[in-house]
């Protein structure tokens, strides 16, 4: 038999795929199931498909498989990226749930800038090869996950587990190597660790390029409270996820999803996969080191193409959108236009894919490309006294959103089952009423008309029932989501706050060991360090505005739905209430009860 052995790590994504390792060797069962796939066998006799690009020929004399391609062609490697795939003992979504749609992050106060100081050394942005994910197109293709034998949950009301524990125990290599390691990651986390790689050459050297005034794009000033502020060069827009189309290839065998977009500002719609959400929330982290990028709603086990499941994700992503077109920076960066514009089919589209993969001024030299206000933000001293505060404050308003979202998700849970029993149970009980007043040996003046009115009111408690059950998709759901993108936001202040923190903890290792300046002075350091407090407030100071409207626009389309939704309810109590004014009376006035009780 042939055998094979395993170039890059393949994760299954469908049941007839087989999930490989890097120098694993394979059995050929068939070499040519249908084109780019072979069926192999590995050595605990699992079978399925693979990508023959995956693997080489042990045999030299087999020549029918193609070479692998090469890391400056997919970007994979040693280092493929896996950080979908769950790791052992991690959970995946619970998509019956509406807070799991966002995989989000639990953060720790007591965290220090210590953590970002190990296994520190000197380096340069490493290129877009090796460990720095590069997405070749067909990689697009597949944009779920497939079923994992894992730990979900599957009730409304387990709110321990809404929550992924992400990266507890994950350490900090993805910043001292300067790389988002998608080997550490745990389950369908989609919170990408910040990065600080090329900080130290940032300070020390500034730009590794010199920076044109065409690549100066963002700016910094100072409003009338002297607060560092971005400057919005132009007004936010809105983008709106049209409509969604599910389509396969390879004869079936792969599935997708592709939403169809529209930014208001452009003419042109486009249509993108998960992996491309995937993709630009990946560019996003990489490029801008302490600007908050929200975690991309999580995938689920099963139930991918189901229309319910897709239209959940769909409003979800619509929601990301938003709110990565209204950040001053992001809204107007080339690679996020570049999403919004450009067809897939297009060769443009592959052209600046790559140059956002080898953006140059990625990460730390992203400062390069900035304009601050000359003067300082405030003392390190008073910068740690103050990002300290922010970031315990932060702790506690993620864990206020916490137990709001984890109530409403339990009322979800009783509307959408005890309730819905309940009331409909109810509606069955008076239709029983009804006809049991309507027995011959019963009857009296309008006993018809009597039963009429009462399953009439069965019908419409049976019709509450099922209006409690469906309204969580109106009301409740999209509160819920709007919380979860919310607190993915929050979740990323810490490690703003531990990069700002890093950046002053590096200058004061200069100041206090002369050797590492290299022959530099601490003159032409800190200005480059201030550009780091400037942004950092410049972000702080953004969420600070941006949460009392967003607060207020929450709750208020909360509370109009909810308010329409009682409305509802009244109308259909009176309906029923009506059908018994109609029914005359078949007591005289003198033996009336209630005058009777008067007396």
């Amino acid at each position: 038999m042939k055998k094979v052995r395993v170039l890059y790590e393949f994760k299954a994504e469908d049941s007839n795929e087989l999930t490989t390792y890097v120098g694993e060797e394979l059995t050929v069962i068939n070499p040519s199931v249908f084109d780019g796939w072979m069926q192999c066998q590995n050595r605990n006799g699992q079978q399925g498909i693979v990508p023959t690009t995956y693997v080489e020929s042990i045999n030299d004399s087999d020549d029918d498989i193609p070479p692998p391609p090469s890391e400056s062609t997919y970007g994979f490697g040693q280092n493929a990226p896996s950080w979908n795939i769950p790791a052992p003992g991690s959970s995946y979504v619970n998509q019956n749930s509406y807070v799991n749609q966002y995989n989000t992050q639990t953060f720790n106060s007591t965290s220090n800038s210590s953590n970002y100081n190990q296994n520190s050394q000197n380096y340069n942005i490493p290129s877009s090869k090796g460990n720095n994910q590069s997405y070749d197109d067909d990689s697009f293709d597949s944009d779920e996950e497939p079923s994992v034998n894992t730990s979900a949950t599957t009730g409304m009301n387990n709110s321990s587990n809404f929550y992924a524990n992400n990266n507890n125990n994950q350490s900090r290599s993805s910043v001292s190597s300067g790389i988002v390691n998608p080997g550490n990651s745990t389950g369908t986390i989609k919170v990408k660790q910040k990065n600080s790689y090329g900080l130290e050459v940032f300070l020390l050297h500034g730009p590794v390029k010199k920076v044109l005034d065409s690549d100066k794009f963002s700016s910094i000033v100072l409003n009338e409270m002297r607060q560092s502020v971005w400057k919005r060069v132009s007004p936010p827009y809105q983008i709106q996820i049209l409509g969604y189309h599910s389509d396969k290839k390879y004869h079936g065998v792969k599935k997708f999803t592709s939403y169809e977009i529209q930014a208001k500002i452009f003419p042109q719609k486009v249509r993108r996969r998960y992996n491309h959400f995937d993709w630009l929330h990946e560019r996003l982290v990489e490029k801008y080191p302490n600007i908050c990028i929200p975690p991309l709603p999580g995938k689920a086990v099963t139930g991918n193409f189901e229309d319910e499941f897709i239209a959940k994700r769909k409003a979800q992503l619509e929601l990301w959108l938003n709110r990565m077109a209204s950040h001053p920076v992001v809204g107007q960066s080339e690679v996020f236009v570049h999403f919004l514009q450009c067809d897939e089919a297009s060769s443009k589209w592959k052209a600046g894919k790559r140059k956002a993969e080898k953006d140059e001024y990625r990460a730390a030299q992203w400062f390069c490309t900035l304009t601050v206000p000359g003067e300082s933000v405030d003392s390190p001293n008073g910068i740690k006294e103050k990002v300290d505060k922010f970031s315990k404050a932060c702790v506690n308003l993620d864990n206020s959103v916490k137990n709001v979202v984890s109530s409403l998700d339990k009322i979800a849970g009783i509307n959408n089952s005890m309730l819905r029993k309940e009331y409909v149970g109810l509606g069955k009980r008076f239709d029983d009423l009804g006809i049991a007043l309507n027995n011959e040996s019963l009857d009296a003046s309008n006993n018809h008309e009597l039963t009429d009115a009462l399953i009439t009111t069965g019908n419409t408690y049976t019709q509450i029932g099922n209006m409690f059950g469906e309204q969580p998709k109106t009301d409740i759901g999209p509160l819920l989501d709007r919380f979860q993108l919310y607190r993915g936001i929050i979740q990323q202040m810490p490690d703003i706050v531990q990069f700002e923190k890093q950046s002053i903890q590096t200058y004061e290792e200069f100041q206090n060991r002369p050797e590492k300046l290299e022959g530099r002075s601490l003159m032409e350091i800190a200005p480059r360090r201030e550009i780091i407090s400037h942004v950092t407030f410049a972000e702080m100071n953004l969420f600070n505005k941006d949460k009392v409207d967003d607060f207020n626009q929450y709750m208020k389309t909360f509370l109009q739905q909810q308010i329409a939704f009682y409305s509802e309810i009244t109308e259909c109590l009176k309906r029923a209430y009506a059908t018994f004014e109609k029914i005359p009376s078949n007591t005289s006035p003198t033996n009336n009860f209630n005058s009777s009780f008067r007396r």
